[in-house]
């Protein structure tokens, strides 16, 4: 007999879902917008605010300590005047991103097709 389809998704011998905690880690309000910004060019802090609006410096500060944490996104301290911050993308989080890129061209063929084929 076939393993039901639900466990094809843990690891062998536990009930951990990576695919569950991966979404879980990114499904923050702003991660998804966070994760594209950063995908066409690295951005300083006040960059991101800006495109990002209406998000607030806690927030934002929030979520990207949060990428940076779970190896998403890198952050580096310029030896300028401004003494600006640097945010980037890991190889890691450009993987991701990849992933992403595709799950975005899926919602946006099938966006609507559920209300559609319930009606």
């Amino acid at each position: 007999m076939s393993e039901p389809i639900a466990s094809l998704w843990r690891l062998p011998g536990t009930q951990d879902c990576p695919v569950a905690d991966t979404l879980k880690s990114i499904g923050g309000k702003h991660t998804p917008r966070v994760l594209h910004c950063l995908t066409a060019k690295d951005h300083h802090f006040l960059e991101l605010q800006r495109t990002l609006k209406p998000i607030s410096r806690k927030v934002l500060t929030q979520e990207l300590r949060h990428l940076e944490e779970i190896g998403l996104v890198a952050r580096t301290e310029l030896d300028d005047a401004h003494r600006r911050v640097r945010y980037a993308l890991t190889p890691k989080g450009r993987s991701l991103t990849e992933i992403l890129g595709r799950v975005y061209l899926w919602a946006v063929e099938h966006h609507g097709s559920d209300a559609a084929s319930a009606a």
